[in-house]
C-alpha cells in the first residue's frame, strides 16, 4: 500500500542540521545515517505495521533541551535539541530520558540533587508535550525562549523512590570493573598499545567476563588513533576526582550496554535509537552495533591491524577453547568482583567505589 505525507518546509532546515549533528545512533539495516531523518518512514511503519519507535537520550542531549527553557542565551546545541523533539513529535517518535536521569543521579541520594532531578524531569515532560508554535520558532532561531506546558504531573515521591530503589543498576558494576582495569592497563609503561589492548581482551576471557562495548572501547583507545577525551582518567587527579573520572566513563559503557539490552530483548514492534552529544560514544557504539551484526570484528581493522583482529577475533569467538576462566569455575560471584574492584582501585588510586 502507497502512502504520501506531506510535512511543514521549516522540517527540511530542521533534518539538515540535525545530520550534521549526527546525534543518532540506529541499528537498523541497510539504512544510511542520513536516511534515519526520512520522517515518511517511521509514520508509514507506525501506522501500516504497527510499529513504535523510541530514542533514547544521553544526558547532553537531555540538558540541550532543558537548557532551552533554562538558559537566557541560548546555545546552537539548544535550537537543535529542541529541532529533534519537534522532529519526533511529527514523526510520533518518543523520547526517552530515563538513562540521562539515572546518570545525573549518579547514586547521590541527597534530597538536592533528588529535588533538582525531579524538576528537571517534569519540565522535561513540560517541553516534550507542549503544542504551540514556540518550539518551532526556537528551532528557527526566531526566538529565544520557548513556551512550555503549564504543567506535567508526576510523584516526586515515586520518582526518588525509584531513583534511588537499588544500589547498583543491574550490570554496572561489572562495566565499573572493566573501566578501572582499562585504566590501570593504560598506566602500565612496559607495554605497547596493542599489548594492552590484547591484555585487556585476555583478562576479560581469563579473569572477568566478556563485553562487547568493553571490547569495543579498548580497541580504539588503544588503536594508533584513539578519539580525544576517551580517557578521563588523570593520573594527577586526587582519588575522589580519578573516582569520579571512572564513574563517568562506566556510564557510557552502561548506556551503550543497555542499548544493546534494548536491542537484542525487544519485540519485533518496537524499535529504538540512541540519541548522543558524545562522539566518542557515538563512536563505539557504532562500532559495537557493527560487530553485532556482521557476527566479526572486521570493522576493527580501519584502526587495528589485521593480525590483531584476527586474534582477538579467534580467542573471543570461542573463549573456553584459549583460556581457564573464572566465569565458568566456582569462584565466580559477586565477591569476586568486589575483590578485583577493590585491587584496581587501589593500583590506579581512584577512592573505592562502595559497590
Amino acid at each position: 500500500m502507497e502512502a504520501l505525507y506531506t510535512y511543514p518546509s521549516y522540517l527540511d532546515d530542521f533534518v539538515e542540521r540535525l545530520i550534521e549533528r549526527g546525534w543518532l545512533v540506529h541499528n537498523f539495516d541497510n539504512v544510511a545515517d542520513s536516511e534515519i531523518y526520512n520522517f515518511s518512514n517511521y509514520l508509514y511503519n507506525k501506522q501500516e505495521n504497527g510499529v513504535t519507535y523510541t530514542i533514547y537520550l544521553d544526558l547532553n542531549i537531555y540538558q540541550f533541551i532543558l537548557n532551552a527553557f533554562k538558559k537566557s542565551n541560548p546555545k546552537q546545541e539548544f535550537r537543535d535539541a529542541i529541532a529533534l523533539v519537534v522532529f519526533c513529535q511529527f514523526t510520533e517518535i518518543e523520547l526517552d530520558p530515563t538513562y540521562a536521569v539515572y546518570e545525573k543521579v549518579n547514586y547521590r541520594k541527597d534530597d538536592e540533587i533528588l529535588d533538582e532531578v525531579v524538576s528537571d524531569l517534569e519540565l522535561f515532560h513540560r517541553i516534550n508535550n507542549i503544542n504551540n508554535s514556540s518550539m518551532v520558532e526556537f528551532a528557527s532561531g526566531d526566538i529565544n525562549t520557548i513556551i512550555p506546558a503549564e504543567s506535567y504531573a508526576i510523584n516526586p515521591n515515586v520518582i526518588k523512590q525509584n531513583l534511588t530503589k537499588y544500589r547498583r543498576l543491574c550490570e554496572w558494576d561489572s562495566l565499573y570493573l572493566i573501566v578501572v582495569y582499562v585504566i590501570y592497563v593504560a598506566q602500565l609503561p612496559s607495554l605497547s598499545k596493542l599489548d594492552k589492548l590484547t591484555k585487556v581482551v585476555e583478562w576479560m576471557i581469563a579473569e572477568f567476563r566478556l563485553s562487547l562495548v568493553g571490547i569495543t572501547f579498548a580497541a580504539i583507545y588503544f588503536s594508533g588513533n584513539p578519539m580525544k577525551r576517551m580517557m578521563k582518567y588523570k593520573v594527577l587527579d586526587d582519588p575522589l576526582t580519578k573516582q569520579r573520572s571512572a564513574f563517568n566513563m562506566t556510564w557510557d559503557l552502561y548506556n551503550l550496554n543497555r542499548y544493546f539490552r534494548m536491542w537484542t530483548e525487544r519485540v519485533p514492534e518496537q524499535e529504538g535509537m540512541f540519541a548522543s552529544g558524545d562522539k566518542v560514544f557515538n563512536a563505539v557504539l557504532r562500532k559495537s552495533i557493527k560487530v553485532q551484526q556482521t557476527s566479526c570484528l572486521d570493522c576493527f581493522q580501519g584502526f587495528l591491524p589485521e593480525d590483531i583482529v584476527r586474534y582477538l577475533e579467534k580467542i573471543t569467538s570461542k573463549p573456553n577453547e584459549h583460556f581457564d576462566r573464572v566465569y565458568d569455575s566456582p569462584d565466580w560471584a559477586p565477591a569476586y568482583r568486589e575483590e578485583l574492584i577493590r585491587k584496581y582501585e587501589a593500583l590506579t588510586g581512584i577512592e573505592h567505589s562502595g559497590t
